[in-house]
């Protein structure tokens, strides 16, 4: 009714929704906030605050999951990784990295990935079925490097191909003794297929 409008006005807040004008009324709570909602909050900012340090990669890596619908990559990450990658229960609820998700898709995973820090960089490795698609041998790997303590990422979205089964990332001395999580997907060479991302145990913890 207000045909378009970014802003507030009295209680209704407008903006744009992956290119829709949306308004949305805002409300006063007054009760205090129960222990389910507390804990809802609790694991909401866990995922929100490591995703939102990963935007660059997760907006490839669930770009093709969300082609049809009104959700964005970053939406779909969050509402994902809320349920696959918190555990415990509040207020001691953590993020589980190894079950973290930056990658969505129907291509074939990393099978065996290994990763060996080196004095001059990471080593990434894996191996290739001996019945999977030939298409997927062309496959280039997305590497991801995430520091925690920082929240700093280096990473890599077309790397080596499939066939490969090797990639490497050069990084100086000072970031190869601090810890971190490591990740791995495939995307297809004409960028409309990608793979499910998977961990990668290292040494650094």
């Amino acid at each position: 009714m207000f045909g378009g409008f970014t802003g507030r006005l009295g209680n209704v807040v407008g903006y744009t929704l992956n290119g829709k004008p949306v308004a949305r009324t805002i409300g006063t709570i007054t009760k205090p906030p129960t222990i389910p909602q507390m804990a809802v909050r609790q694991r909401m900012g866990l995922v929100t605050k490591v995703l939102s340090n990963m935007l660059g990669f997760i907006n490839v890596g669930f770009e093709l999951a969300v082609i049809g619908t009104s959700r964005n990559p970053y939406n779909e990450a969050t509402s994902d990784n809320f349920k696959l990658a918190t555990i415990g229960e509040y207020p001691d609820i953590t993020l589980d990295y190894s079950k973290l998700l930056v990658s969505k898709g129907n291509l074939p995973p990393a099978e065996n990935a290994v990763v060996n820090i080196l004095p001059d960089g990471i080593e990434f490795t894996w191996t290739v079925p001996a019945d999977i698609d030939w298409n997927s041998y062309n496959d280039r790997s997305m590497l991801l490097i995430y520091y925690p303590e920082s929240g700093e990422m280096i990473y890599i979205l077309s790397g080596a191909q499939r066939r490969e089964c090797r990639d490497f990332i050069p990084l100086a001395p000072s970031y190869l003794d601090k810890p971190i999580q490591i990740y791995i997907a495939f995307g297809s060479d004409d960028k409309k297929c990608v793979s499910n991302s998977v961990w990668v145990e290292n040494t650094t913890g």
